[in-house]
C-alpha cells in the first residue's frame, strides 16, 4: 500500500468512523436540548460500561486476529477466523448471562439507575457489538473501506432514526437511547452476518491454534483495560466525587473534543494494515507521515480552539445546537481535543513493537496511561472540577506518548522531523494562546483559523502538491 492509498484509505475509513462513532455526537442535540444533566450523566455512564466490556469481551484477541489475517493465505484465514470468533461467541454469553442474572444491582451500582431493563439491553448490545466488530474488522483486514464505510452510515440513520422516535416522539426517556442502540446492533449482526458465515468452517477449530492466537493478543488484554480505564474512568471518578450533573455536563464536553478523536481513529484504522505489510527495516515513512498527521490534527484543533463557542449556540428552531445548561462544558473541548493529538503520536509510534512482536510493551505504556490517569483525576477534580478531569487525561496521553518514545529510541528508533513538529507545536500554541487571552469577533476569527496554514504551507511543512497525493 502506498502513502496514497494510506491517504486514501484513511478518508474513507475516517468517514466511516466518523460516522459510526460520531453518531452520539450528531445526538448531543436531542440529548442536551431533552436530558437533564443528571438523566444525560445515566447515559454517559451507561455507554462508558459498554465501551469498557467491549475491550474487555475481545481481549487482545481481535488484535491477533488483525495481525495474522493480513498476511495470511485463504486456508489459514479460514482457520485464524474460526477459532477467534467461536471464542468471542463463548466469552460473550457468558457475560450476557451474568448481566441478566443480576440486572438489578448493575443498573443500581454502574448506571445509577433503577430501571432493571438497562441491564438486559446493554447485555444484548454487548452481544452484537463484539460479534459485528469482528465482521467489519474482516472488511477492514481484506482492504474493503468502501463495504465498512456503508455499514457505518447505516448504524448513524438507524440510531438516529430510533434515538427520534424512542426519545423525542414516545419520550422513553434514558430507556428510549439503549433501547435503539439495541435495536441498531441487532440490525447491523443480521446484516453483516454474511460477511462471516463464508469465510470460517468449523472442521478447523484447533486448541493449539487458538493459543497461538492469544499468545500474541493476550498482551492486549490487559493493555484494552488500561486504554478504556484512561478514556472512560474519569466519568465514575467524577460521580463518586461529585454528582450525575456534572458526570452530564463533563460529557457533552467530552463528546466535543472527541471528534479530533474520530478523526485520529479513522487513520488509524488504516494505518495498522498499511505498516504491517512493510518491512522492518523501512523506517523513513514514519517519520514523514508523522509530521504530516501531526499538522493536520494542528489544523482541526485550531477550528475546534476558535470555533467551540459559536458551534454550541447554533440554533434549530427552539433548540440550540447543545442545550444552554451544558454551554459551559466547551472550557474543556480544546483540552480533550488536544488530548487526542498526544493519542495520535502514540499511534503513529506503534508499529516497532507490532513488527517486532514485542506487544508487551503496549500494556506497560498504557498501564503508565491508566495509573496516571486515575490518580490525576483523584488529585486534580476536587479543585478543578470537569477542567481537572479532562486535564487529568491529557497529561496521561502526553506521559503515554512519551513512554512509547522512550521505548523505540531502543528497539526502532525513527529519525523524526523534529524542526518541523516544532513549528507545528509552536504555531498552533501560540494561536491557542491568542484566543483564549481576546475577546474575538468573526473577523479575527477568520484571520487566527486561516493564520495556521498559512505558515505551514509558506515553510513548506505543507504542500499543495503533497495533499493531492494523498488524496487523490
Amino acid at each position: 500500500m502506498s502513502i496514497k492509498k494510506l491517504g486514501q484509505q484513511s478518508l474513507i475509513y475516517g468517514t466511516g468512523n466518523l460516522a459510526a462513532k460520531g453518531v452520539t455526537f450528531m445526538l448531543l442535540p436531542l440529548y442536551t436540548n431533552v436530558f437533564s444533566p443528571e438523566d444525560y450523566g445515566i447515559v454517559s455512564l451507561v455507554f462508558t460500561f459498554l465501551g469498557f466490556m467491549n475491550v474487555v469481551l475481545h481481549y487482545g484477541l481481535d488484535a491477533s486476529l488483525l495481525k495474522h489475517y493480513v498476511p495470511a493465505n485463504s486456508k489459514n484465514r479460514i482457520s485464524i477466523l474460526t477459532n477467534a470468533y467461536i471464542s468471542f461467541i463463548l466469552s460473550t454469553l457468558l457475560v450476557v448471562t451474568i448481566l441478566i442474572l443480576f440486572r438489578s444491582q448493575v443498573a443500581n451500582i454502574l448506571f445509577g439507575s433503577n430501571l432493571w431493563q438497562i441491564s438486559i439491553l446493554a447485555g444484548g448490545i454487548l452481544f452484537f457489538d463484539v460479534l459485528w466488530s469482528i465482521h467489519t474488522l474482516i472488511l477492514r483486514a481484506e482492504g474493503k473501506p468502501v463495504s465498512y464505510t456503508l455499514i457505518s452510515f447505516f448504524n448513524v440513520f438507524s440510531s438516529l432514526g430510533l434515538n427520534l422516535l424512542l426519545v423525542l416522539n414516545l419520550q422513553m426517556g434514558v430507556l428510549g437511547v439503549v433501547l435503539s442502540n439495541f435495536i441498531t446492533s441487532g440490525i447491523i449482526f443480521i446484516i453483516t452476518l454474511p460477511i462471516l458465515i463464508k469465510r470460517i468452517s468449523i472442521s478447523t477449530l484447533s486448541f493449539e491454534y487458538w493459543k497461538k492466537l492469544m499468545n500474541f493478543g493476550l498482551p492486549f488484554f490487559p493493555a484494552g483495560i488500561f486504554s478504556m480505564t484512561l478514556e472512560l474512568s474519569d466519568r465514575y471518578i467524577l460521580r463518586y466525587l461529585t454528582d450525575l450533573d456534572t458526570v452530564g455536563l463533563y460529557n457533552a464536553g467530552y463528546k466535543l473534543g472527541m471528534l479530533m478523536m474520530l478523526v485520529v481513529m479513522g487513520f488509524n484504522m488504516a494505518w495498522q494494515p498499511y505498516f504491517l505489510k512493510k518491512e522492518k527495516s523501512e523506517r523513513e515513512y514514519i517519520a514523514k507521515i508523522t509530521t504530516l498527521i501531526l499538522a493536520i490534527l494542528g489544523m482541526l484543533w485550531i477550528i475546534l480552539v476558535v470555533w467551540v463557542e459559536d458551534l454550541v449556540r447554533i440554533q434549530f428552531g427552539s433548540f440550540s445546537f447543545i442545550g444552554s445548561q451544558y454551554w459551559p462544558s466547551t472550557q474543556i473541548v480544546p483540552i480533550v481535543a488536544l488530548a487526542y493529538i498526544f493519542h495520535a503520536a502514540y499511534l503513529l509510534q506503534i508499529p516497532g513493537v507490532f513488527l517486532l512482536e514485542k506487544s508487551s510493551w503496549i500494556v506497560w505504556v498504557r498501564g503508565v496511561g491508566a495509573i496516571t490517569n486515575i490518580l490525576l483525576n483523584f488529585l486534580l477534580i476536587p479543585s478543578l472540577g470537569i477542567v481537572g478531569a479532562s486535564t487529568a487525561t491529557c497529561l496521561s496521553f502526553i506521559f503515554m506518548a512519551a513512554f512509547i518514545f522512550t521505548v523505540n529510541r531502543k528497539i526502532f528508533p525513527i529519525e523524526y522531523e523534529w524542526e518541523k513538529i516544532f513549528i507545528i507545536t509552536i504555531v498552533a500554541v501560540s494561536i491557542w494562546i491568542g484566543v483564549s487571552q481576546f475577546s474575538l469577533n468573526y473577523f479575527s476569527k477568520i484571520g487566527y483559523t486561516t493564520l495556521y496554514p498559512l505558515i505551514l504551507f509558506s515553510t513548506g511543512i505543507l504542500r499543495i502538491n503533497q495533499l493531492k497525493r494523498i488524496v487523490t
